[in-house]
């Protein structure tokens, strides 16, 4: 072999190991800019704000009335904040809804109401239903602030729709017993809303 063939042999092998380098640069280049964009999308998901259930209503004040005194009619059905009883209705499920004025006292300290309408059910529909809610209450925890339930489940028969949802200042309405959005409500609202919060 000729010094001229060496030389070129050489020549070609060189070439050939400088692709072969500026692949592998390129290769690592294409994984650092796939995980940088992976970062990128990772920050991107946790700082769009998550969409909570339902929409704020205008909040109607908080003064308190003496029970049979007569107010303003409420902004929404159910209601969400106003005129209220100075007594505020105890944690639980209700077969039998007391007045909306105590409901009202017990959102303002950061309860969430869960009421519901077996008017156009069956009755084992119902039962189901109630069932249904009863459960879902006893897993949902209870307040970080005060360590108590803060929920009450009471029937609202005059509703169109299954289940609605409040907090102060805040309603969702459901067609249907749906326990993600409930429990997502909860999580949302219970306390965050209240002009009251450290009242169990």
């Amino acid at each position: 072999m000729t010094a001229k063939m060496r030389e070129a042999q050489r020549t070609d092998w060189a070439r050939k190991e400088e692709q072969r380098r500026q692949r592998i640069i390129l290769i690592w280049v294409a994984i650092a800019l796939a995980f940088v964009g992976f970062l990128v999308y990772l920050v991107y998901e946790q700082a769009k704000p998550v969409p909570h259930p339902g929409e704020d209503v205008a909040i109607q004040g908080h003064d308190h009335i003496s029970p049979g005194v007569p107010h303003d009619p409420y902004n929404s059905d159910p209601p969400t904040s106003g005129p209220h009883y100075a007594q505020p209705a105890e944690a639980g499920f209700y077969d039998d809804a007391p007045a909306d004025e105590y409901l009202i006292h017990s959102m303002e300290h950061g309860y969430v109401i869960i009421w519901y309408n077996c008017d156009k059910l069956t009755t084992g529909t119902c039962d189901q239903l109630k069932a249904d809610i009863r459960d879902l209450m006893s897993h949902a925890g209870v307040s970080a602030i005060t360590s108590t339930l803060k929920l009450i489940a009471v029937p609202r028969p005059s509703m169109p729709q299954v289940i609605a949802l409040t907090a102060w200042g805040r309603i969702d309405k459901i067609a249907t017993f749906d326990r993600t959005e409930i429990m997502d409500f909860i999580r949302a609202f219970r306390d965050t809303r209240a002009r009251e919060p450290g009242v169990g």
